[in-house]
């Protein structure tokens, strides 16, 4: 029988990586993206729609990337500990952090969708002001005649 060697804990830089950089990546995905769904007054000026800003581009994709880097920077880390001997399911930082990283799975998804309504179709039909933004602003119907 062979045995297997005892795996030694991984040192405090490789634990302030992960407690900090795992769920801070997540965070940071998901505050990219609300501050995307902010920007969203910057579509329609004067009644006409311009379309999703620059802005709301940056700070969806960069939601996104930011997201999507989470589970990339924790198999990285992961990896490179089983790599070097190091043990890290024995650390306390790797639980919180996967933990959090499996509930990061609905900021991603609310990510991905912000990415995608930034392509979707004018929500108002491309009639300017006709659609529900319109009505909602206070201003009823124009006056005939």
């Amino acid at each position: 029988m062979s045995q297997v060697p005892d795996l030694a804990p991984p040192p405090a830089s490789w634990r302030r990586g992960t407690a900090l950089g795992v769920p801070g990546l997540v965070l940071l995905g998901a505050v990219l993206s609300v501050l995307s769904a902010a920007f969203s007054a910057d579509t329609f000026h004067d009644c006409h729609y311009f379309g999703p800003s620059l802005r709301m581009h940056i700070f969806g994709w960069a939601g996104l990337c930011a997201g999507l880097a989470a589970p990339v920077l924790y198999a990285v880390l992961h990896r490179g500990a089983l790599r070097r001997g190091w043990a890290p399911a024995l650390s306390r930082a790797s639980g919180p952090a996967l933990a959090l990283l499996v509930l990061g799975v609905l900021p991603l998804l609310f990510e991905a969708f912000v990415v995608w309504t930034l392509y979707a179709p004018d929500p108002a039909g491309g009639h300017d002001c006709s659609g529900l933004a319109y009505a909602l602003g206070g201003r009823g119907p124009h006056p005939a005649g």
